[in-house]
């Protein structure tokens, strides 16, 4: 703690936390532990004590260098957290609660999770009750509102039909495999790897198939009516293309991700007739829509019914190493950093 003293004025005490600033591009060393000062209460805006955070993405494509104008440098990283509240804001939320953070230019315009203390707009706060411990409770919230989002909203799966997710050992895969099985359906998932294939069949995925970005002859051989919806993951002009081939008649294709590192599109895939191309961003999230489908997430997952899927747990010291295994595309589920 800082403390600093005017003449005839009383102290003004600066406290400090540890957090993950960037000011430059590159590797996971791009990313410093520093001591910086502790965002400071304010109106309508909710100060969390941060105990744990998932590892998303966007975030490693922030940190490479590809966000452009939408993150602003120097920055503390980090799209969604989860903890408690340490001041409301003069908002509904009082101290103790327990919360999580996601999205709404978090950790881009203004600092995110990647901290000991973070202050978001109440908007992007949703107040939870759970017994989930923080680890597994780190897990969910940017991953299964946006597995969420796609699943339901933007293919509209509806119960016993068949789903393909382009991408099935992502978090964002996984966790669409989850709610696709609590509603019956087929799920037909993807992967590159052999190894990674045994690993979602062991976790209960129907079928799945070696992409190669052409899998769609494979796929009417195995699911001869097509299937209902498609979460593409990938995110290629060469997926997208051969995903809307995949399609049933009427069929929808719900874009989301983009494990294939490409994101820059020159292109207007050309689409078979009926099938429908759509994109879900999680960019949309706000509390009065997404708080209950949180809630109702974290209850399915304390029961059973979903499964955090989670790949490997770090402490705040190990977040560069997180960044690491993300970036070699080892992990089949989600990254989570805990603090002590």
């Amino acid at each position: 703690m800082l403390c600093l003293v005017k003449p005839q004025t009383k102290p003004r005490c600066i406290e400090f936390m540890r957090a993950y600033t960037i000011d430059g591009y590159g590797s996971p060393d791009a990313l410093k532990l520093s001591d910086i000062p502790d965002p400071p209460p304010a109106e309508g805006r909710i100060l969390i004590e941060v105990k744990a955070f998932g590892i998303n993405r966007s975030e490693l494509y922030t940190r490479q260098g590809h966000s452009g104008d939408a993150v602003t440098l120097p920055r503390v990283l980090g799209i969604e957290c989860v903890g408690q509240v340490i001041d409301g804001g003069g908002t509904d939320l009082l101290p103790g609660q327990t919360v999580a953070a996601a999205m709404g230019n978090m950790g881009r315009l203004y600092d995110g999770g990647y901290a000991e203390k973070a202050s978001i707009p109440r908007n992007n706060v949703y107040p939870l009750e759970t017994d989930l411990d923080w680890e597994t409770l780190g897990a969910l919230p940017e991953t299964y509102l946006t597995a969420w989002g796609v699943t339901m909203e933007a293919v509209g799966l509806q119960a016993g039909q068949s789903l393909l997710i382009r991408g099935g050992t992502s978090s964002v895969g996984r966790a669409c495999f989850s709610i696709a099985r609590d509603l019956g359906c087929t799920v037909v998932a993807t992967t590159r790897s052999e190894e990674k294939k045994k690993r979602l069949l062991a976790a209960g995925m129907d079928h799945v198939l070696i992409d190669d970005g052409n899998i769609a002859d494979e796929l009417w051989d195995l699911m001869p009516n097509g299937v209902n919806g498609v979460i593409e993951l990938v995110g290629t002009e060469t997926t997208i293309k051969d995903s809307l081939l995949c399609a049933a008649p009427k069929g929808t294709v719900g874009m989301v991700g983009f494990l294939g590192n490409s994101w820059d599109y020159q292109f207007f895939p050309w689409m078979p007739s009926t099938v429908k191309l759509t994109i879900y961003s999680s960019e949309t999230l706000t509390t009065d829509y997404a708080t209950p489908v949180l809630q109702n997430i974290v209850d399915k997952v304390q029961a059973g019914f979903y499964s955090p899927n989670i790949y490997q747990v770090f402490s705040f010291d190990g977040l560069p190493e997180a960044h690491r295994v993300m970036e070699s595309n080892a992990a089949s589920g989600k990254l989570v950093v805990v603090l002590d």
